[in-house]
């Protein structure tokens, strides 16, 4: 006698149709429920450094389709692009952009050139306006510069033929050793110093710009003149408090280009082509690590209403933390050394006037003054001139800038440098506009402090102003000599890519540690990174004019 239970097992699993098919469509439903779940990934800040890392997520994704990834980016702006922004004078789009922000890449920032081919962008070259150049230091100009053959004799007058042309040899070997980090050589980095010591710029981050091009050889006069000049246009530092690879960056100009119409171009297109869920307005207030019921760790975000109510296996932190207003809940993480940053004041005008008066700058009437007009520290005068003291133009008053606490501090290059003179840092022409029927020209003022309206009239000319677009902006961090950097991994799944900053300040290094972050992040979750594992060394090489780009090409 078979027993009923074992008979009914056979007949009810195997023989009758209606149950058999009712079985197999649950095992279908039970596997649709049980698909793994996506790695979700939070990047914070849509600038360069998040657009990018969004990108670089997706080209790993491209290349391995088994990385099941899921992208969130949030910024509490409404804009992409971060520091780069644009505006239109007298807001009128008809009259064209202006970079108020990150304005220039140059030939040697290789994501930023491969990403304008890429997304059929519009490159507009700038490399010609610094031919028109007038160096004034406070009291007097100190040379002239339109690139004619009685300019570079007074260049080689005043500096010889040396010491232009080693710092040139020093700022070539920089630009070839960092095109290294294009290779797959040098793909991935743990942190900051490891990369900074690879690649031989160890001592020269040890080191001020003075120190180290002086001890290489280059005149002391051209150092705090000419390299003077160009940091304190690119980061509002002057050669004696900024590192020396800062101070190199800055003479790498070679190439000097924009985005027709706006950088930020390159930053939206790195979204459009990452398929990464774009969070704009939206602000994040904390990061909270916490822990699965499997003892994974996952990071929660919150804030506004419009964040995801979901947990993330992994964080892409790419905004200065300091300055960001998240806090951290449940985690150790640290991002230091402590980074601050240079509040810099931009001026843009339109003006009837051609050029800035000479007279403003203690030269006769008439006298040529350039379009490029930089500034170098008065190296005899650590004075705060009086606003009311009298002299032969009455608009070129000092403005005295107030005492700011927040400089304070041995060795701050804010709390050293903003008493003295000159009183800006750099004033450039960028283009003329026709408005009703006459003629405007759009200049731009970089300075520590606000500029007024009777400021810019002391340099252009009364009754000459139009529109007056001004800005305050963290803009740089402050780049003092240094050895140690803020980690690249914080925590487990917590990354930040402004570890970088310290070290070089760039849209384009951004774009550049943002790969070796996604790097990182993805070979610790897959055990592969944007690039599968055998990547050839053939065919690259780290000279401007090769074409493989590590991360864009594998």
């Amino acid at each position: 006698m078979v027993p009923v239970f074992s008979a009914l097992t056979v007949v009810s699993a195997w023989e009758w149709p209606f149950f058999s098919n009712m079985v197999q469509a649950q095992q279908v439903q039970l596997q649709v429920d049980v698909a793994p779940q996506p790695l979700r990934i939070a990047v914070i800040g849509a600038g360069a450094a998040g657009s990018s890392a969004a990108f670089w997520i997706s080209k790993a994704k491209e290349r391995q389709p088994d990385m099941n990834l899921e992208v969130h980016v949030f910024d509490k702006s409404d804009y992409v692009g971060g520091r780069s922004i644009v505006v239109h004078p007298y807001n009128d789009p008809s009259l064209g952009t202006e970079e108020l922000g990150a304005s220039i890449f140059v030939r040697a920032n290789k994501n930023m050139f491969r990403a304008t081919e890429e997304f059929g962008l519009n490159v507009t070259d700038l490399s010609r306006e610094d031919d028109d150049m007038t160096v004034w230091d406070g009291d007097q100009v100190i040379l002239t510069y339109s690139g004619g053959w009685w300019d570079n004799l007074k260049m080689l007058w005043r500096y010889g033929y040396a010491a232009p042309t080693k710092a040139k040899e020093l700022t070539l070997e920089m630009i070839e050793s960092l095109l290294k980090a294009y290779t797959p050589s040098h793909p991935v980095w743990p942190t900051i110093e490891s990369i900074s010591e690879s690649l031989g710029f160890t001592n020269q981050t040890a080191q001020t710009g003075l120190e180290y091009f002086t001890s290489h050889g280059v005149a002391e006069n051209f150092v705090t003149e000419m390299i003077g000049a160009a940091t304190r246009v690119n980061y509002a530092q002057n050669v004696d408090s900024i590192h020396g690879l800062d101070a190199a960056v800055s003479m790498a100009a070679n190439g000097a280009s924009q985005v027709t119409g706006g950088n930020y171009q390159i930053f939206e297109g790195f979204i459009k082509h990452s398929g990464a869920k774009l969070h704009l307005n939206t602000t994040v207030t904390s990061l909270e690590k916490t822990q699965s019921s499997s003892g994974k760790t996952t990071w929660v975000l919150s804030g506004d209403s419009k964040i995801p109510s979901v947990s993330f296996d992994q964080v892409i932190f790419a905004a200065p933390f300091a300055s960001s207003g998240i806090t951290l809940k449940g985690s150790s993480a640290k991002f230091t050394p402590n980074v601050d940053y240079v509040r810099l004041h931009v001026t843009l005008l339109a003006t009837s006037s051609r050029g800035a008066r000479p007279e403003r700058f203690g030269l006769a009437p008439g006298s040529h003054v350039g379009r490029m007009i930089l500034t170098n520290a008065n190296r005899n005068s650590n004075a705060q001139p009086q606003a009311h003291e009298e002299i032969d133009d009455p608009y070129a008053a000092y403005e005295a800038p107030p005492f700011n606490p927040a400089c304070s501090g041995p060795g701050n290059v804010c709390a050293r440098k903003v008493a003295e003179k000159p009183d800006f840092n750099s004033i450039s022409y960028h283009k003329t506009i026709v408005r009703d029927g006459k003629e405007e020209h759009i200049w731009k003022v970089f300075s520590m402090e606000r500029k007024s309206d009777q400021w810019l009239e002391g340099v252009f000319g009364e009754g000459t102003l139009g529109w007056i677009h001004r800005k305050e902006w963290d803009s740089y961090p402050v780049l003092p000599p240094v050895t140690s950097f803020p980690p690249i991994k914080a925590d487990t799944g917590l990354w930040y890519v402004n570890s970088m900053e310290p070290w070089i300040s760039t849209m384009e290094t951004e774009t550049l540690n943002s790969r070796n972050v996604v790097d990182n992040l993805l070979q610790e979750v897959f055990g592969h990174g944007i690039c599968p594992h055998g990547t050839s060394p053939d065919g690259w090489g780290n000279k401007i004019e090769d074409k493989k780009v590590y991360g864009w090409d594998c």
